[in-house]
């Protein structure tokens, strides 16, 4: 059986992942992520404007900008610092939300939810599951839920249906939207947002 990876449209996946300085041991390290590993491939090599490697991405255009410029600043920083710099492949370990009513019930995930569990995946298997307070259920605005789950390193929110602000919110901040259908457990989450190579 084949590897798994996100549902994301990726060229590129680096046969190299580590680099660092050969004269000397390394002055600290830094992790290039999946995202950004792509946009230096698209923009940087591939010679594509912004406008058309946003859209091999499947992402706005602002997004983009924002990933390219964080990507070349850890390339340089690492180049005149002499860091190691390391390729992270987040198709293989990354975070994902839903929000839920109850823990053994994930046949009702909304983002209305009080709850929101934060799933920890890793080689598609669920490593470790966190549940807090959801703060749309706390009548919290886009924004702060935008930011809640920036701050806990959350790749994708799952749920029924999302409206288009808080879509665009999410987006801003690298955070992606995937509908799926009512599950049974957490261990069924890796099936709705991965597919085989």
């Amino acid at each position: 059986m084949g590897r798994q990876k996100i549902q994301r449209e990726c060229s590129f996946k680096p046969e190299y992942t580590l680099f660092e300085p050969a004269q000397r041991k390394a002055q600290g390290e830094i992790e290039l992520n999946a995202d950004e590993m792509e946009a230096l491939y698209l923009m940087d090599y591939e010679g594509l404007y912004q406008e058309s490697a946003a859209l091999e991405m499947g992402i706005s255009r602002p997004t983009f900008s924002r990933i390219i410029k964080a990507a070349r600043k850890k390339v340089i920083t690492a180049l005149v610092r002499g860091y190691r710099l390391e390729i992270i492949d987040q198709k293989d370990k990354f975070i994902v939300a839903i929000g839920i009513f109850d823990e053994n019930d994930l046949s009702k995930h909304s983002m209305l939810a009080p709850k929101i569990a934060l799933v920890h995946l890793a080689n598609q298997k669920v490593q470790n599951v966190e549940v807090l307070s959801n703060p749309l259920y706390e009548k919290k605005c886009n924004k702060s839920l935008t930011q809640f789950l920036k701050s806990r390193g959350v790749s994708y929110l799952l749920g029924n249906k999302i409206d288009d602000e808080l879509k665009n919110s999410l987006l801003s901040k690298g955070v992606f939207f995937k509908k799926i259908p009512p599950l049974r457990s957490f261990e069924d989450i890796p099936l709705h947002i991965c597919k085989t190579l």
